[in-house]
């Protein structure tokens, strides 16, 4: 059972919920969840530059954030590009209204704050007419961050902007608009 849930999450682009890993293997939830917790504890125990992670209540596999410099331009994206940049803008002015996120991102980024709600990359809270966008300890957790404080995100920011990768260019284009504007 093990080797089959570790196939799936290896092969998936995505993450994904027990109940559809259970779906595609032909096991039970209880089963499943019992056997992501053996992989997780085995990939820890071998001290692995692999890991298995709970995001939301999905699942993936990943190679841990300390890794991804070496395998940054093969690996595939658990986001498209879009949805990245929406999260680093997110993360550089939060909390950010989402009507301003709009202003900045466009009409496209509802969708992308959708999609990073279910991940539980971010959470919506609602303010008036909109809602009140920031990062959440998940957030942190997925980056290989120690908390999910604004500044120590902005800090994580500002060096993943030193390193050749899609979130550090585009966090590059919007921190000096930030800067600006926080004074």
């Amino acid at each position: 059972m093990k080797e089959i849930v570790e196939a799936i999450l290896f092969t998936s682009p995505e993450p994904l919920p027990v109940r559809r890993i259970a779906r595609m293997a032909g096991m039970r939830e209880e089963d499943v969840e019992r056997v992501l917790k053996e992989l997780s504890e085995e990939y820890i125990s071998r001290n692995s530059a692999i890991e298995v992670i709970d995001i939301g209540g999905k699942y993936l596999m990943r190679v841990r954030p300390e890794y991804h410099a070496y395998v940054r331009r093969f690996a595939e994206k658990d986001m498209d590009k879009g949805t990245l940049r929406t999260l680093a803008v997110i993360a550089i002015w939060q909390p950010i209204m989402l009507s301003k996120l709009a202003k900045i991102r466009g009409n496209k980024c509802y969708e992308h704050v959708r999609r990073l709600e279910e991940l539980g990359l971010i959470r919506a809270e609602k303010k008036g007419r909109t809602k009140l966008l920031r990062t959440t300890k998940k957030f942190a957790v997925y980056f290989g961050l120690k908390s999910n404080k604004p500044e120590e995100v902005r800090e994580f920011l500002r060096e993943s902007a030193k390193e050749d990768s899609t979130l550090g260019k585009y966090i590059e284009e919007h921190r000096g608009l930030h800067e600006r504007s926080c004074g």
